[in-house]
C-alpha cells in the first residue's frame, strides 16, 4: 500500500470508492497519457516475470481475500490464466501473437477498445484490493472482480482461439466470443 504513483492512485481511489464503476474509470484511464505511459513501461518489466513469480503475486491477492467472505478464486485463475498465455505468446510467439492481436484491433475497434477496459478494470480492481482498508471494501471490490473476470475469460478464449488455432483453420479474428453458445458456433 502506498506505492501507487499519484497519477495512479486517483483512478485506484476512484475504483475503491465505487468498484462498481471499474469499467467507466478503465475507459478515461485509456485517455490519460501519462498513466498509460506508466503502465506501458510497467507492462514491459512484467514481461520479465517467471511463470511463478506470476501465480506467487496472484496468490498474494488469494490471501488478501481470504476473510472476506468473498470467492474471487475462480476470477484469479482467469487471470492467470489470461496473463500466463500473454506472456507465453510474448515470449514464444510474438509474431503471430502482434499480427492476430492488430487484426483484432482493426477488424473490431470497438472489442478491442472493450478489450482494454476490460483488463485495465480487472488491474484496477486488484490495485484497489490492496488498497482497502475495511472488510466491506474488500467485499465489494471482489464482487466487482468476479464480474470483470468473467469478460475477461470470454478475451482469452477469443485470443486463444485466433492466436493457436492450425493456420489451415485461421480465417482471422472472428469476433469475441461471448458465451457457450458462440463458443459451439466457432467449433462447429
Amino acid at each position: 500500500m502506498g506505492q501507487l504513483p499519484d497519477p495512479l492512485r486517483r483512478y485506484v481511489d476512484e475504483v475503491l470508492m465505487e468498484p462498481d464503476r471499474a469499467r467507466d474509470v478503465a475507459a478515461r484511464m485509456l485517455a490519460d497519457e501519462e498513466v498509460m505511459l506508466y503502465l506501458s513501461v510497467v507492462s514491459m518489466a512484467a514481461v520479465a516475470l517467471t511463470p511463478e513469480e506470476l501465480s506467487e503475486q496472484l496468490r498474494l491477492y488469494q490471501e488478501r481475500f481470504r476473510d472476506s467472505g468473498v470467492d474471487v478464486t475462480e476470477s484469479l485463475e482467469v487471470i492467470e490464466e489470461h496473463d500466463m498465455w500473454k506472456l507465453k505468446q510474448l515470449r514464444e510467439n510474438l509474431m503471430r501473437y502482434a499480427s492476430a492481436m492488430a487484426d483484432f484491433a482493426r477488424e473490431y475497434p470497438e472489442d478491442a477498445h472493450e478489450y482494454l477496459v476490460t483488463y485495465l478494470s480487472a488491474s484496477l480492481l486488484l490495485m484497489a484490493a490492496l488498497e482497502a482498508r475495511s472488510p466491506e471494501e474488500l467485499v465489494s471490490v471482489g464482487r466487482a472482480l468476479n464480474r470483470v473476470a468473467e469478460d475477461l475469460e470470454a478475451f482469452t478464449l477469443t485470443f486463444r482461439l485466433t492466436v493457436e488455432g492450425p493456420e489451415s483453420e485461421r480465417q482471422g479474428v472472428a469476433g469475441v466470443i461471448r458465451g457457450p453458445d458462440d463458443l459451439r458456433r466457432v467449433l462447429s
